[in-house]
């Protein structure tokens, strides 16, 4: 019990510590004046952790003249990403919640230096009297496809919903009556987050906008407005390991790939040969994340002694193909302003199988998506499947979220997969494996990969999957461009983060002069692609300099 007073005793003396070192800091260097120009940091998900991270780029901003404004959740939306229907919380006991996440937010601001503002400051209560007897009274077939100043707030408002359900809802049929009220609350949650972003934009005239995510009520329409009246844009999300992370612009209106790469950027990408030490880079990476240096993947689950006894453990014919469905997270964010050939996860889920239980030329694997176990799913694609396919014929295996399967030792044996979205689309081809897609991926347009345009076709190919051929070398090729591009120059590390608190820990003060002009080549790319609008891609350089940890 002592050490452990200690180890938070010693974690907020750094604190404070930190506090007046980086305020100091910034008085002597900050470059910002009266008329400096404006960048915009939309914090209204309530996690402090998140704002420490955003108030790190904030502060090189700063030294490099730009003026920061936050804009911090004061609980005005009411709806929002810290809700859940696991956490069994009353409607009318939301507001309770928002005491503690507005105090984490200040104290971290305060901490930071940053300047702020609530986001109830830039909404009158007439408005929100006005949006409240909106979301109240709309009807519901009006409701989801509701814009509001080029926004579209109601495809916000389900995605939200879809969220909150975690599993129990995704079509929305599946919407219970009792349930409306949820899909209401989060369509006034868009309504006012939308209009306050106007606001805002209008009150500070900002260059540029920076925000976590981009995605939901809470962070979608601040970036989505932006990008509709031309202000630069720039999202983060966590990347694949601590430390590391995805910085992406939008770049269509309304849409947002979570991971995307501009069309300029990935023909300029695709133009150019990997060189050997790239070459070199991407194998060791590939390696690691599938084998973590011991037979083991990034799942921890070891891999099997040899494909033939996979393929027997599974018990398939060895002349026959093997095709792979990879099953998603269907109410994971992937699904936010992604756009596919299907309504839903569930409905692509439920046709593909009606058409692989009826194929028995190849045998077949559905692969429930291991994150269901850890992501907290309340009802899961192993729910599903089980309620709607009891019975499954000798030559399909499903893989439930728990099995014990190596993912490289599943890529090594199957000759096709199938994805909306998931990250094997990017890895397979690697492998010289086909891949099937039936949404608007990261990876799809690139060249590597079957984009299907239609259910017409993405069925044909389902039928036809015994004479789909392997990855021809160019495409081979062209996939591991873009999987160095993805996994390497797309991954970004802040090393200027304490290491030792993890992946959310503070500024490391023995680093400030790192945020300065000039002293760190990855703070000054983050800094130019929000100033420029552009997505951050490592070059040589940089991929050298950022210690990249495999």
């Amino acid at each position: 019990m002592i050490k452990i007073l200690k180890k938070f005793t010693d974690y907020y003396k750094r604190r404070k510590v930190l506090k007046y070192r980086l305020y100091k800091f910034l008085q002597k260097h900050s470059r910002v004046k009266d008329d400096s120009p404006v960048i915009i940091v939309w914090e209204l998900g309530g996690f402090a952790d998140i704002l420490k991270k955003n108030a790190i780029i904030s502060a090189a901003l700063n030294l490099r003249g730009y003026k920061t404004h936050f804009i911090i959740c004061d609980g005005t939306p009411e709806a929002c990403i810290q809700r859940g229907l696991e956490k069994k919380e009353n409607i009318s006991e939301w507001s309770l919640r928002c005491d503690g996440c507005i105090r984490g937010m200040k104290y971290s601001a305060i901490e930071y230096s940053v300047e702020y503002s609530f986001a109830g400051d830039h909404i009158s209560d007439d408005k929100k009297k006005e949006f409240r007897e909106l979301s109240e009274s709309i009807e519901l077939r009006e409701l989801y496809n509701y814009k509001l100043l080029g926004v579209e707030v109601g495809m916000l408002a389900w995605s939200s919903v879809i969220r909150y359900m975690k599993g129990y809802v995704i079509e929305k049929k599946d919407l219970k009556k009792e349930d409306e009220i949820i899909l209401r609350k989060y369509f006034y949650a868009g309504l006012v987050n939308t209009f306050t972003a106007n606001e805002v934009i209008e009150k500070f005239k900002p260059v540029s906008l920076y925000s976590s995510h981009g995605v939901y009520v809470d962070y979608s329409p601040p970036v989505l407005l932006a990008y509709l009246k031309g202000i630069k844009t720039l999202c983060w999300s966590s990347g694949f390991k601590d430390f590391l992370h995805y910085f992406t612009i939008p770049k269509k209106p309304n849409k947002l790939e979570f991971r995307g790469i501009t069309d300029e950027e990935w023909k300029k990408r695709a133009s150019v040969p990997l060189s050997e030490k790239e070459n070199r880079f991407l194998d060791s990476y590939i390696h690691h994340r599938f084998n973590k240096g011991n037979k083991r993947d990034f799942l921890n689950v070891t891999l099997p002694e040899s494909e033939d006894v996979l393929r027997k453990k599974l018990g398939f014919e060895k002349e026959k193909k093997i095709a792979c469905l990879f099953c998603h997270v269907s109410w994971d964010l992937s699904f936010d302003l992604s756009k596919m050939i299907f309504d839903n996860a569930n409905q692509w889920l439920s046709e593909s199988m009606d058409a692989i239980l009826k194929n028995d030329k190849v045998n077949w694997i559905i692969r429930v998506h291991p994150g269901e176990e850890v992501s907290g799913s309340l009802y899961t694609n192993d729910d599903f499947l089980k309620e709607r396919y009891p019975v499954i014929p000798p030559n399909v295996k499903i893989l439930w979220s728990d099995s014990e399967i190596n993912s490289l030792g599943l890529y090594k044996i199957i000759d096709v997969g199938i994805t909306l979205f998931g990250t094997m689309g990017a890895e397979l081809p690697l492998l010289g494996k086909p891949v099937i897609s039936g949404g608007e991926a990261h990876f799809t347009g690139k060249g590597f990969t079957i984009d299907t345009k239609s259910k017409e076709e993405y069925f044909r190919y389902l039928d036809n999957i015994d004479q789909i051929e392997p990855v021809p070398p160019e495409m081979i090729d062209l996939a591991r461009k873009y999987a160095y591009s993805y996994f390497i120059q797309r991954q970004i590390p802040l090393n200027i983060i304490n290491k030792k608190e993890g992946h959310f820990g503070n500024l490391d003060i023995n680093k400030l002069d790192r945020l300065l002009p000039g002293n760190d080549l990855i703070i000054e790319a983050i800094c130019d692609s929000i100033i420029n609008g552009k997505d951050v891609i490592l070059d040589e350089k940089m991929v050298e300099a950022s210690g990249l940890e495999l």
